[in-house]
């Protein structure tokens, strides 16, 4: 079966299914970002394991995967709590592997708990944001259609159109044109879709938060890719087919969620959102 197949026959899968858990919210969510959190650390070990650094894996995914739950539970001094006993044991199992490599397996423990996880997790954020009882849920929906429908449109686009890198050594397969296609869909329908199902909302900021999603989600995507390069390896890995890992498929909604966050904080205390 074609890569294209697959991508088809996942998204009509996953998207109602990825939909239905948004409005569930709650451990729900916050349930599914767990396991998207230790998988995304999982693959990020495994690059790791490429260039010869040793992460210390039962430490990292554990914070990775606890992270959101904590966040869910809005207990920010267990988070606090959580991250330093991350810390603490990824040295207490380098004090017993010994000195050889320990700056490297600790620094890659704790990034790759960190990341995504606490990326992740302002998906969760998004969807706390009460205003009306389902503002969180259509904030994130509509986050979540844009980046899907603009990855989509640079995909196709790219792939028919495309002429001119967008960054040969990063991503050589995306192309400028790829990505215009990608930020305009994305603009077209936050400026829709925001207005359409937020009370409070605007086309002017459905438009902002379409440029944040083709702009800082692609981008996200290209810098996920450096440490693709750096590794060698074109997927993070092949768990969700015809897209690769948690890192390919979420990388651009782990870079737009906080952006689009702190752009409704911004807006909020200025008084221009309810």
């Amino acid at each position: 079966m074609s890569n294209l197949a697959w991508r088809v026959i996942v998204a009509i899968v996953g998207i109602p299914a990825i939909v239905a858990i948004v409005v569930a919210g709650g451990w729900w969510m916050a349930g599914f970002l767990a396991l998207l959190s230790a998988v995304g650390a999982g693959e990020f070990y495994r690059m790791a394991e490429v260039q010869n650094i040793r992460p210390i894996w039962a430490p990292g995914i554990a914070t990775a995967a606890l992270l959101p739950l904590l966040v869910a539970a809005g207990d920010s001094r267990s988070i606090l709590a959580l991250l330093a006993l991350g810390v603490a044991g990824a040295f207490t199992v380098q004090l017993q592997r010994g000195i050889p490599g320990a700056f490297t397996a600790i620094a890659t423990t704790v990034a790759g708990a960190v990341y995504p996880a606490a990326l992740l997790v302002w998906l969760l954020l998004l969807r706390q944001w009460h205003t009306s009882p389902s503002d969180g849920a259509w904030l994130v929906i509509a986050l979540l259609g844009g980046i899907w429908l603009c990855d989509s449109s640079a995909y196709f686009v790219g792939r028919g159109m495309g002429k001119h890198p967008l960054a040969p050594r990063l991503s050589p397969k995306k192309t400028w044109e790829g990505a215009i296609a990608g930020l305009a869909a994305a603009i077209a329908w936050s400026a829709i879709v925001i207005p359409t199902v937020l009370s409070w909302g605007t086309v002017w900021l459905g438009v902002l938060i379409g440029i944040i999603i083709g702009v800082v989600g692609q981008g996200g995507d290209v810098a996920k890719s450096l440490l693709k390069r750096d590794v060698g390896i074109k997927d993070s890995s092949a768990i969700i087919p015809g897209h690769g890992g948690v890192l390919d498929r979420f990388d651009s909604a782990m870079a737009a969620a906080p952006a689009v966050y702190l752009l409704l904080i911004v807006l909020q205390r200025s008084g221009l959102i309810p």
